[in-house]
């Protein structure tokens, strides 16, 4: 059921964008597994560049896969948890595939405007664009806020400049103790 209701959203996203539909044409008959824990599908590609509910025991091709940490990035900066993506088995394909997905634009307001009309569907998208926006915003805001007091108020983070400092002493340590290795081996060696 929830892989049909996958690939009805999936499909529904690439009649929108109809390059990706045609994109997909290329990939016909090949199964790709998504996998966003704790929601899974396994589908194939239709001959038409749409997908279908695979069937329980087809071996899957390709597997695209996202932590479920990256599900708020997702919404809030889809480019950064690109990053995060990993790919199995065949990864041209899963790449591929993944480029594809990650280029499909929901007409949010298009679909809107069919329930609601088209001023209220402009008014609404305007609005959760707003919305997104102050939350992403707010977001940064926060993790600011808590860096900063991690880094200054309590110490858990270090900072650049003292992780820096502590390679050289490292470093300078590391010289200081060949040398005295060194300088014990000419001792034993003349005594």
């Amino acid at each position: 059921m929830l892989t049909q209701l996958n690939a009805h959203f999936l499909n529904h996203l690439l009649r929108q964008n109809r390059q990706a539909q045609e994109e997909l044409c290329a990939y016909a008959g090949k199964v790709v597994r998504i996998a966003l824990p704790p929601l899974q599908s396994t589908l194939i590609v239709l001959e038409d560049g749409l997908f279908a509910p695979a069937l329980a025991d087809a071996a899957v091709d390709a597997e695209i896969g996202l932590p479920p940490s990256a599900a708020l990035r997702v919404l809030l900066d889809p480019a950064s948890a690109s990053s995060l993506v990993s790919l199995q088995g065949d990864t041209e394909l899963a790449a591929s595939i993944g480029k594809v997905l990650r280029e499909l634009h929901w007409e949010l307001e298009e679909d809107l405007s069919r329930i609601v009309g088209d001023i209220p569907a402009h008014q609404l998208t305007q609005a959760a664009t707003r919305i997104k926006n102050e939350l992403g915003r707010q977001a940064l805001s926060l993790a600011g806020m808590f860096a900063d007091y991690w880094l200054e108020e309590q110490p858990l983070i270090a900072k650049r400049r003292h992780l820096e400092q502590f390679a050289r002493d490292v470093d300078a340590l590391r010289d200081d103790a060949e040398r005295l290795e060194k300088r014990l081996s000419k001792l034993e060696k003349s005594a």
